[in-house]
């Protein structure tokens, strides 16, 4: 895949898109509307953000109990990652993900796992960056990755407490995933996801835990 320009928000889906619908909820004071726009994969959300910038700098609001999203976080992580880092592919059994990126530039690849779902074993790749915000809302069920091209933060909200065991795992080349990350050097992977296994067994672990 090649790279996206800079600011693209466009999905770039492998298999035919499912219907793009919008859900609009007005802000409180100060608000405006934010739009949760769904992808072609059931579920995934993009939140706009609005930055408000002057001389000193900018300030964005990433979140807000109102907006129209299936999930409350009740833990937030940032995450700091250098140039030529993978993080994943991981996908969670039971807590939804919403993240957006504070600096510097994101690539996110997404496969669904979801034996049910209307969009199953469809798979999506999109950019995001700190200068033109966004959030994205990804659900149970949806692999995900993360490739960082520049030294970068990302500010990330869950909807249970972050547990180990409901986090599977995949190597993020392998080709039943579907996402070209178009790579141009080796990436800096922890020990984890080095020795993660292929897709086939994540998938079979995945859907032994989601059938008890």
């Amino acid at each position: 895949m090649a790279p996206q320009p800079r600011g693209s928000r466009t999905f770039r889906p492998l298999t035919a898109p499912a219907p793009v619908t919008v859900a609009r909820v007005r802000q409180g004071r100060g608000g405006g509307i934010v739009s949760a726009t769904s992808t072609e994969l059931t579920g995934v959300r993009l939140v706009p953000l609005t930055a408000h910038a002057d001389d000193r700098g900018q300030f964005v609001e990433v979140f807000r109990d109102e907006w129209p999203l299936d999930l409350r976080p009740v833990q937030w992580n940032a995450v700091r990652s250098r140039a030529g880092v993978m993080r994943g592919v991981h996908v969670h059994v039971g807590h939804h993900d919403y993240l957006t990126v504070l600096a510097g530039t994101l690539v996110l690849g997404l496969h669904d796992l979801r034996p049910d779902s209307p969009t199953a074993g469809r798979s999506a790749m999109m950019r995001i960056d700190a200068d033109d915000p966004l959030a994205v809302s990804i659900p149970p069920g949806v692999c995900h990755g993360f490739w960082f091209p520049v030294p970068s933060v990302h500010l990330y909200g869950v909807d249970r407490y972050w547990n180990l065991a409901d986090e599977l795992g995949c190597q993020y080349d392998d080709p039943a995933l579907g996402l070209d990350w178009a790579l141009d050097t080796t990436p800096s992977l922890s020990e984890r996801d080095r020795v993660a296994p292929d897709y086939a067994t994540m998938r079979t672990a995945y859907l032994a835990a989601t059938a008890r």
